[in-house]
């Protein structure tokens, strides 16, 4: 607590979009706050870091820095009487001190505590809190380097090294590494606030415990927790952990849990009225349908005092009993879970503990909850705040039958949802979206369901009903496979739960929640043809190269292959499918429409040696090119002959008696035959060789 020498309420500090200075209820996560004069002054609405249904649960435990004094003897020994939880004393009758007793490399404070996460189980999620007294304090207009004031005046606190905002903490876990967190959501109470001044931090610290031994207790050492050594003075921190399994565990996970973890920074002062305008800090939750089983909470404060009663944790307006004393009266009494060393039953600065919460509270069936923080009598900083709530949990999978369809037929559905908890669960829903199946298939409007009521709105089903303990609804309807098949080939399509919570919550990638069957396609025959602009080009020319894979079938081909050599020239263009490089070959892969084509077109370059031919020869399995005959008429094949570009005129032969004078074959310089039919012979005979014909070549024109 603080000693408080003028009467004073503190107005709430403004944070936008966050807090309105009208009595308001908002969202589920985020606080409500209410108008000057306030007791709960916010600084840090508490908002969600965590909201996760799984089979598991959470553990919050932590530690003081700061112990008694050791000197005078008499201040000590009083010091100590109060941490056994005697006398009448708290923490402000003592000038607090900075302790280190974890061990760890270089720090100005630290101290252990210990979790155990059950055997097998992982950890989720991790977050530290720590904070404590900023070493200021406001009284009317002046502001002093004090923790809290006493009859006697105070001397000026010994900070701690750096800032309380931005100085990190060392954290190690079952001796492994020491590692320095990153610093978040760090705050700090604004200096014009009348009264003591407060800091709190977080930091998500997962990554520590991966690997960390389960089923027995883990060490876990935190050090350079800023702390002023001071009167009066509070600094500690806490630590959530967040466990679960892949499925339901007979004896540490039996049912599945909505875990929910918040953070925050509010001074939570008293007023002489719970119900007073502004008294009380509360978190709603929801989103939830509470089942059999226990509701687990945990909280951590600073500055809750062990002899200052008023103080009170209420769930939906019932005040809970602090698990150690069995008061409802005095929540908070600077009582620590999982405390090493020190340990002590009133550590004189934070409480960090987990508890029950009665089953009237949060009743059978209940799917809100408001956790309330309030005061008529202590002063104390909240700053995180856990809930774990057992839910009823569907099993949802879906099938389709036959897992392979032909085009025309019909293709049935199934689902079915059970109710693995041991509640029942009143107005389950779910539905089936089937835009993913309405391009291919037809819906033959014949959903029905086991138990419960299902309904078709285009283009989706929906299903609602009560679900009983061990229940299974099962949902079936069909749909027609069009034929021909007129969209993308793909039937697949997702089940969504809407009420929580669920294995197929919107969003999830379980494949139970999905079927994808298979559509048999017929495969017609195509024909593939290659052929270029022109079948004779000038040596180092290029022209242009069309293969086409055409579909004369009322069937569109579904993934038609084609491939040929690479040859230099441009990349392949398709209009449609695609076009890849396999080292020496391309590969084209696509669909074929029902009475229509491909083609794929590319520049190629020949050889720029004379009476060189290029040769591209396309083999697609299923058509015409299955297997390449390699014949002069050969439609799969394309030959390209390189034509010799004339540079001089070819020296005239003595005119022959009776022969016709000009100069037919003057396009074509001599090279040792005597007549370009000689050329073209022995290129004839090369492409013979690759059995390809290109005679036809010699009709070309000669230039």
């Amino acid at each position: 607590m603080w000693v408080r020498h003028v009467r004073h309420a503190g107005k709430a500090v403004r944070r936008a979009g966050a807090l309105t200075l009208a009595a308001a209820t908002v969202a589920a996560g985020v606080l409500t706050a209410t108008a000057a004069p306030a007791a709960a002054e916010v600084v840090e609405p508490f908002a969600k870091r965590y909201d996760e249904s799984l089979y598991g649960d959470f553990k919050t435990i932590g530690n003081t820095v700061l112990d008694c004094p050791t000197s005078p003897a008499d201040v000590a020994a009083a010091c100590k009487e109060t941490q056994q939880a005697k006398g009448t004393k708290n923490n402000n009758n003592f000038i607090e001190r900075r302790i280190d007793t974890a061990g760890l490399t270089g720090t100005f404070d630290s101290s252990t505590g210990q979790v155990t996460v059950p055997p097998g189980a992982t950890v989720d999620y991790a977050r530290l809190f720590w904070g404590g007294n900023a070493g200021t304090h406001r009284f009317g207009n002046t502001v002093r380097d004090i923790c809290d004031l006493n009859r006697e005046g105070n001397e000026p606190v010994d900070p701690a090294p750096g800032d309380p905002l931005t100085t990190a903490p060392v954290i190690r876990v079952d001796g492994g590494a020491e590692n320095t967190v990153s610093v978040q959501n760090a705050v700090r109470t604004p200096n014009a606030t009348q009264g003591p001044h407060y800091y709190t931090a977080e930091a998500d610290v997962t990554d520590a415990f991966q690997g960390a031994t389960t089923g027995s207790p883990v060490e876990v050492a935190v050090g350079n927790v800023w702390a002023p050594t001071g009167q009066g003075c509070v600094g500690g921190w806490s630590l959530t952990v967040v466990y679960k399994y892949d499925g339901p565990n007979e004896q540490y996970a039996p049912d599945r849990r909505n875990v929910y973890l918040w953070g925050g920074h509010v001074i939570q002062r008293s007023t002489r009225a719970r119900a007073a305008a502004g008294a009380s800090t509360t978190v709603p939750v929801d989103g939830f349908y509470r089942t059999e089983g226990d509701i687990h909470a945990s909280v951590t404060a600073y500055e809750g005092d062990w002899n200052t009663k008023g103080d009170q944790f209420l769930v939906d307006g019932r005040p809970v009993a602090e698990s150690h004393t069995g008061r409802s009266d005095n929540f908070f009494i600077s009582e620590d879970d999982g405390s090493v060393n020190p340990k002590y039953r009133n550590n004189l600065s934070i409480d960090a503990k987990a508890f029950e919460v009665p089953d009237r509270a949060i009743p059978v069936g209940a799917t809100s909850a408001k956790l309330t923080f309030t005061s008529t009598g202590d002063v104390y900083v909240p700053s995180q705040l856990a809930l774990s709530v057992p839910v009823p949990d569907l099993e949802v999978t879906k099938t389709a039958s036959p897992t392979r369809v032909d085009p025309g037929d019909k293709l049935t559905y199934t689902i079915k949802a059970k109710n693995i908890s041991k509640l029942p669960y009143p107005g389950a829903r779910f539905s089936d979206d089937l835009s993913g199946n309405l391009d291919d298939a037809t819906y033959n409007h014949d959903a029905k369901a086991s138990i419960g009521s299902v309904s078709y709105k285009k283009p989706r089903i929906s299903y609602v009903g009560d679900i009983g303990p061990g229940q299974t609804a099962t949902v079936t309807y069909s749909v027609t496979v069009h034929d021909p098949v007129s969209g993308d080939g793909k039937l697949l399509n997702n089940v969504d739960v809407q009420t929580p919570r669920s294995n197929c919550d919107k969003g999830s990638t379980d494949p139970n929640c999905a079927s994808e069957p298979v559509i048999a396609y017929p495969e017609p025959p195509v024909v593939v043809g290659s052929s270029p602009a022109r079948r004779v080009v000038p040596a180092c020319g290029s022209t242009t190269n069309t293969i086409t894979v055409t579909n004369a079938s009322r069937s569109p081909r579904i993934g038609a292959t084609a491939s040929w050599p690479v040859r230099p020239g441009t990349a392949p263009v398709a209009s449609a499918g695609k076009v890849t490089k396999r080292g020496g070959t391309y590969v084209w892969q696509g669909n074929v429409p029902a009475k229509g084509k491909v083609t794929i077109t590319q520049k190629v370059k020949v050889s720029c040696t004379p009476g060189q031919v290029t040769v591209i020869t396309v083999t697609a399995p299923g058509s015409n090119c299955s297997k390449s005959t390699r014949g002069g008429d050969d439609p799969c094949t394309t030959a390209i002959l390189a034509q010799r570009v004339q540079g001089r005129a070819a020296p005239q032969e003595p005119q022959r008696p009776g022969a016709p004078g000009g100069h037919q074959d003057a396009q074509l310089a001599k090279t040792g035959g005597d007549s370009s039919a000689m050329l073209y012979g022995g290129v004839a005979a090369a492409l013979c060789g690759l059995g390809v014909l290109a005679l036809a070549a010699v009709k070309g024109r000669r230039g």
